[in-house]
């Protein structure tokens, strides 16, 4: 193995970093700053860093420990390596002074041979460590250890490694010769002189390496020892500073949310306080401030619906109420009873309804309420509602509602907002489904007042049935065409629906013998029977000053209807000759039902009509007895106003 010239480094010198002076005497400031960036940040910020600064220092004091443990096993290898250099060069010099001592005659061939071989042996193993000393690799067969070992020198190691090397390499130039196969008698001896005579140089230099490995790492083990307690001194330093933030950052605050909730326990909802301190902290205020708010809402809202108000008023009041704690553009409930027979209504109650809310798709049909609260929202974000958010109010499998609510604003009904609306959608279910309770049983006791009427009429089959269906279906065409848009609404085509039965609920007040003739009335008789619709707008009109002396109004559509119904759009229908606009739009939307029922039903006095006669009939009163907008929209409707025809034409 080649070996440079001593007068060349053998590597380059390893340097152990220095801590800077100014460094050191900086220390103190850095904390400083350290402790201005902590008590500037939040509770969450500064335990976070202050925590991952401990776990940091004790993952890394660890770490840094366990290195220098696991070093310690190769420190141990380098020792030994070193001190076999001092025991092989203590030997070769024995060896050689032996072999020196031995009279002539005594230095026979096997003697030198043996000394030779020992010699060898010595000088191989000695360069083997030497040669690792220098590439800084430990062979596993020099240290028995699994894996080769990496060494680091220190300055003094290396110097000294370096001047080892050079006495050896020397000596080992001295006596290579005598070392290969085959050497002569001669070159043994003369390198048994050498190492004899310089056998003491190479043991110091060998002594003087172990000396200065075993002085590094004393060092290394001082800088681990140094670490530790740095550590320990770094721990109780930032315990002390955490102990500080949470005093200033999380004690004292916390005083000032205690006070707000003693103020809201003691009942006052409409201050809010301020809470100084951490972001945390006054979070924390901010929400029981918010909290405050959001129970005075429910507190508002009870007394509201206390006052019995109607559906549309309590969702407007309550979208109202709403807006300053959440986004709230639009409220809307969409119901179903099981008396529905179309299925879903969708009545408006407050902000911008989406169009398709109001077109013929109106009533819905019958879906689950599953399939409901997924057509809302839809249906709001077809109209530009960024936001919006369904609550069941009722899962019975015949009756049912879901409230829904939507905004403009994006993302506006993630948690919490979400919360407060279903509690608030809770809070009202009971007075919304009490509300439609109450507004079905009138309804229902009005409706029997006109099934009464009708049982008295020679009228056969269920009229009532498929007239409140032909009115609700061109209703809904209405609203779809947008010619009444200021007017019509998906509440209109209920209204529709619920009070065209009640059209002619007046002839209870109309005698037998004039209802029940079978052949043509007199004008007497013709008189009686005009009266009906007056009759009937009456006993609504007085139905309707019951509600609204509780605050309420339920039969303003039925009494339009009712009084209404028989008005030509010429200006020569009764009982008041109205023409035109004047005549309520639900008015004119019946009187197309009605005589189109009345035509292809069967009558004591007549067979029914063809669908097709009955509609080409009403064609041609458009313009003089029937409004011709109304007129198109029953034709539009025919497909659906058809099927009805085919579906309820046989019973009764």
């Amino acid at each position: 193995m080649h070996v440079r010239s001593v007068d060349v480094p053998l590597v380059a010198p390893y340097r152990v970093p220095r801590v800077p002076a100014h460094a050191a005497r900086g220390f103190g400031s850095v904390w400083s700053r350290v402790l201005e960036a902590l008590n500037a940040t939040s509770v969450r910020g500064a335990l976070a860093l202050t925590i991952g600064t401990l776990l940091f220092m004790a993952v890394g004091t660890a770490l840094f420990t366990r290195y220098h443990l696991t070093r310690r096993v190769h420190d141990y290898a380098i020792l030994t390596l070193s001190g076999q250099l001092r025991e092989l060069a203590n030997g070769m010099r024995l060896d050689a002074r032996q072999l020196e001592s031995l009279p002539p005659t005594l230095q026979t061939p096997d003697a030198v041979e043996y000394y030779r071989v020992k010699l060898t042996a010595a000088v191989e193993q000695y360069e083997r460590i030497v040669q690792s000393f220098v590439t800084r690799e430990l062979r596993p067969d020099l240290t028995g250890l699994d894996a080769p070992v990496s060494c680091n020198w220190d300055s003094p190691s290396l110097s000294q490694l370096e001047r080892s090397a050079a006495t050896w390499r020397i000596i080992h130039r001295g006596i290579a010769p005598a070392t290969r196969p085959g050497a002569t008698r001669e070159e043994v001896l003369e390198a048994a002189e050498i190492v004899s005579r310089h056998g003491g140089r190479l043991l110091e230099s060998s002594r003087s390496l172990n000396y200065a490995f075993k002085t590094m790492m004393q060092q290394k083990l001082d800088r681990v020892i140094l670490t530790q307690l740095l550590s320990v001194l770094a721990t109780c330093i930032i315990g002390l500073l955490l102990i500080g933030l949470v005093r200033r950052h999380v004690l004292a605050p916390l005083v000032d949310v205690e006070r707000l909730a003693t103020r809201v326990m003691s009942g006052d909802l409409a201050t809010p306080v301020q809470v100084a301190g951490s972001a945390e902290i006054a979070a924390i205020g901010e929400a029981m401030n918010a909290l405050t708010q959001r129970i005075r809402l429910l507190f508002t809202l009870s007394e509201q619906t206390a006052a019995g108000m109607t559906t549309s008023e309590l969702l407007t009041a309550l979208q109202r109420e709403l807006a300053t704690q959440v986004p709230v553009d639009l409220t809307a409930v969409a119901v179903r009873t099981d008396g529905d027979r179309g299925g879903w209504r969708v009545l408006r109650a407050a902000g911008e309804l989406p169009e398709a809310l109001a077109d013929r798709r109106m009533p819905l049909a019958e879906w689950s309420s599953h399939e409901v609260e997924g057509a809302l929202n839809d249906w709001a974000h077809s109209a530009g509602y960024a936001s919006s958010m369904t609550v069941r109010l009722n899962t019975d499998t015949r009756d049912g509602s879901v409230l829904l609510f939507a905004a403009r604003e994006p993302s506006a009904y993630a948690e919490p907002n979400a919360t407060l609306l279903r509690a608030v959608a809770e809070h009202v279910r009971t007075q919304i489904e009490r509300t439609f309770s109450t507004d079905a049983l009138i309804v229902a006791a009005v409706e029997g007042l006109a099934r009464l009427a009708e049982s008295r009429d020679p009228e056969t089959g269920n009229h009532l049935v498929r007239m409140s269906a032909y009115s609700a279906l061109v209703a809904e065409e209405l609203v779809r065409a947008g010619a009444h848009a200021d007017a019509l609404d998906a509440r209109f085509v209920d209204e529709i629906r619920r009070f065209a039965p009640m059209h002619d609920i007046g002839k209870v007040g109309v005698p037998d013998g004039v209802l029940r003739k079978a052949g043509a009335l007199d004008a007497d008789e013709r008189a009686e029977m005009q009266r009906h619709p007056s009759i009937g707008a009456e006993v609504l009109q007085r139905c309707e000053a019951q509600m609204s002396a509780r605050g309420r109004t339920v039969f303003r559509r039925g009494i339009e209807i009712a009084v209404a119904h028989h008005e030509r759009w010429d200006g020569t229908g009764y009982p008041n000759q109205l023409a035109g606009e004047a005549i309520p739009l639900a008015a004119r939307v019946v009187a197309i039902a009605d005589v189109f029922d009345a035509l292809t039903s069967r009558r004591p006095y007549k067979e029914p009509w063809s669908v097709d006669r009955a509609v080409a009939w009403i064609a041609e009163g458009s313009g003089t007895q029937f409004d011709p907008q109304v007129v198109v929209a029953f034709e539009r409707a025919l497909p659906r106003i058809t099927q009805c025809y085919l579906q309820y034409r046989h019973v009764g």
